[in-house]
């Protein structure tokens, strides 16, 4: 027994049960503290926090030791609801349905391995599925997540940093103890605010701005709901205070409150040893299955993105449980990654991968396309991939084809050389970023809405690599032939004759926080970051039959504010810059999304600007879009509607030049447009719903009130 923690839990829970122990001085706040609220000192805390977290660090390993038990219970009494004298659980008393004790070794490397290896279970009495997911899940239970999940709820805990809007905190007396300072802070859901949360009390070490123990118990609403007490301790090591006791009762009604005996009392005690901080962890260390040292029956492992299960014992329901979660979490793994591939187009078939965009796909100027397209995969070959289309536009009338190949030189990089040819339209002043098209991201909506394209048969050859995670780069150069069909209104009133150009460029793609595996040989991301930032430079070039020289450098940023109490804010800033020198088809365009008073929504663009009203050589805008959901609901809402407002100003010009030769108009004097949405309205397993309206005023508002509004519905995938 670690009699030096038992002391020093002790000391904390007699203080906050308002108990005088020998060795324990009970002061008033000092003034120092008595000038500070509850909610000033938790926000420093906070700041903190991440370090008492073991999912934060780079790598983790330790030893838990889990002692469970369930026994049939009368009705709790308020006295007992805070049990945190017993240490030990007798596995032989008779009066419990069912207990077990585990020895488990865990391992943490970021950003994706979480590997639990049980070393030696003990399972006795009456085998039921509802113990064993009890005991897993209060194994896990922790103050540190924003959110304590247990069957099918989720309590906000009073240590995520959305709960200061959702709690009361309240100083109580400070506690002085080896001449360290414990704040004692009492919590509870504010009168006013109704969520699943928990109410109780927090030592908080003030000489190293962490929580040292907490106490809570769950605020029921119905009697019926299961009640949870729960008492974590936390220990130092090095200069770290980490998670190093749980012990948790939850009083679980099986029928009825009226009927004494039918309450269930499950008690959890968790210890934790040898914590290891920034262990040398490699992806090596986290395999499917591994083989005990003591003995020759493999070990229950399960690991997020890598899972694998033998049983130790037939009998042990809890190695079964997690058997199951494995197979379950790798069947959403694998669904996960189709609905990825067919939200990037793709549909995966053995050695090839069909683009169904070129089988089926729709904008506004060529209408339905229909056609075949796809690429192979590198099942087929790790050196290279050969792919290639043919599309049938039914507004534009014109068959497109294309096909390139691409080579890995190494298996180990993501090394990338390509020779392409294609034949397909082009927007007029469309970005060039290093981005892919996905409906995962609805900024690339807007590319069903454009109204206006030239045609393009281009030669180009480039290659791409990704020096480290975060930056991903493509150099580049093509020699292309450009006309305008003059089809549409806009193409018959700025015609140009067919420009030949030859042009190198470079893309840089730098996106911190990005995820990353392994998927037919290349790296693929994961996730939709929170920060992403492009900037592509393109000169052209007078050879090669190329007839304009000029310079061309675009860049967009996107990233998000500090978190506030009001919600999140999200930033997209767009600007660019080019010599007087380039074509009509190289000049910015406004980057509107306004395709007719109901149309499709594609956030961070103007959803009140025209298709082609506006071009430029020189511009900088910026989008704005704040969501209210973290201020309007509890952060363990499962299902909440998006409140947004966006805002989206802009400025860019032509010299007089470009404006007199391409007849051309521009909105130097700025363009504005403020909007509202609400999304996720109708959800539906990956894909949610939303409605939305924009106004457009400002120098080049319309003189009609109602030509200046936009109506947006918009569709959103989420994984």
């Amino acid at each position: 027994m670690n009699w030096t923690k038992l002391k020093s839990s002790l000391i904390v829970i007699t203080a906050i049960l308002g108990i005088n122990g020998s060795g324990l001085a009970s002061t008033r706040l000092s003034d120092t503290l008595a000038n500070q609220s509850a909610e000033t000192i938790l926000k420093m805390v906070l700041q903190r926090l991440p370090e008492q977290n073991p999912s934060s660090f780079n790598s983790y390993r330790a030893i838990t030791h889990q002692r469970f038990r369930i026994k049939a219970n009368l009705s709790p009494r308020a006295e007992s609801l805070i049990d945190t004298t017993e240490n030990t659980i007798n596995q032989n008393n008779r009066n419990y349905l069912f207990s077990k004790e585990t020895l488990t070794i865990q391992r943490r490397l970021k950003p994706d391995f979480i590997q639990f290896e049980n070393l030696s279970a003990r399972t006795e009495g009456k085998e039921d599925s509802l113990y064993t997911i009890l005991a897993w899940q209060l194994s896990n239970i922790s103050f540190l997540e924003p959110a304590v999940s247990f069957l099918d709820k989720g309590y906000l805990s009073p240590l995520a940093n959305v709960a200061l809007g959702n709690y009361d905190y309240h100083l109580s007396d400070s506690i002085t103890n080896s001449g360290d300072t414990l704040c004692i802070i009492k919590f509870h859901p504010k009168v006013d605010k109704r969520f699943d949360g928990f109410i109780g009390t927090m030592a908080i070490n003030k000489k190293a701005l962490a929580i040292q123990q907490i106490s809570a118990r769950s605020k029921q609403y119905n009697p019926k709901e299961p009640l949870l007490v729960i008492n974590q301790n936390f220990e130092q090591i090095n200069a770290f205070w980490l998670p190093s006791e749980r012990k948790i009762k939850v009083y679980l009604n099986k029928r009825s409150v009226s009927v004494q005996d039918n309450h269930l009392i499950a008690e959890s005690i968790t210890n934790i040893y040898q914590q290891e901080i920034n262990p040398p962890l490699s992806p090596n260390d986290f395999s499917a299955a591994i083989q005990s040292p003591k003995n020759d029956h493999p070990t229950a492992v399960l690991t997020t993105g890598n899972y694998g299960y033998r049983p130790i014992n037939q009998n042990d329901s809890l190695l079964q449980l997690r058997a199951d979660s494995a197979i379950m979490a790798e069947n959403r793994n694998q669904q996960t990654k189709l609905i990825r591939f067919i939200t990037e187009g793709k549909i995966p078939l053995r050695y090839f991968n069909i683009d169904y965009n070129r089988i089926f796909g729709y904008n506004i100027y060529e209408g339905l396309k229909l056609g075949i397209g796809g690429e192979t995969n590198r099942l087929l070959s790790k050196h290279f991939t050969v792919g290639g289309y043919i599309s049938y536009g039914h507004k534009d009338r014109a068959v497109r084809n294309g096909e390139w190949i691409n080579f890995y030189p190494s298996r180990s990089t993501d090394l990338r050389i390509q020779v392409a040819y294609k034949d397909v339209n082009m927007e007029l002043g469309e970005p060039e970023f290093l981005e892919t098209k996905t409906l995962l991201n609805p900024e690339s909506y807007r590319y069903l809405l454009i109204k206006n394209m030239y045609v393009t048969k281009r030669y180009s050859a480039g290659i791409e690599s990704r020096p480290f995670k975060a930056l991903n780069y493509y150099l580049f150069g093509d020699l292309s032939e450009n006309h305008s069909p003059q089809n549409t209104p806009y193409l018959r009133d700025h015609p140009f004759i067919p420009i030949s150009l030859a042009r190198t460029g470079l893309q840089i793609r730098y996106t911190p926080g990005i995820v990353l595996q392994m998927e037919d040989g290349r790296q693929k991301e994961m996730n939709i970051p929170k920060s992403d930032y492009y900037l592509t430079i393109i000169q052209g070039l007078s050879i090669l039959s190329g007839e304009y020289h000029y310079t061309k450098a675009e860049f967009k940023g996107k990233f998000n504010l500090p978190s506030s109490g009001l919600g999140t804010t999200t930033i997209v800033f767009r600007g660019g810059a080019m010599s007087q020198e380039a074509p009509i088809i190289e000049l910015f365009n406004g980057y509107g999304s306004f395709a007719g008073v109901f149309s499709l929504s594609a956030p961070y663009s103007f959803a009140t600007m025209q298709l082609n009203e506006f071009s430029t050589a020189n511009y900088t805008a910026v989008h704005l879009r704040h969501d209210f959901s973290t201020w309007l609901f509890p952060e363990t809402s499962q299902k909440k509607p998006a409140f947004i407002f966006a805002q989206n100003i802009g400025c860019g010009q032509l010299n007089n030049q470009q404006l007199i030769k391409y007849n051309l108009k521009d909105y130097r004097k700025g363009f504005y447009e403020s909007g509202f949405e609400v999304n996720n309205l109708l959800r539906m397993n990956y894909l949610s719903w939303g409605v939305g309206i924009y106004y457009r005023y400002g120098p080049y508002q319309f003189s009609s009130t109602h030509e200046n509004f936009a109506y947006k519905f918009g569709f959103f995938f989420k994984l």
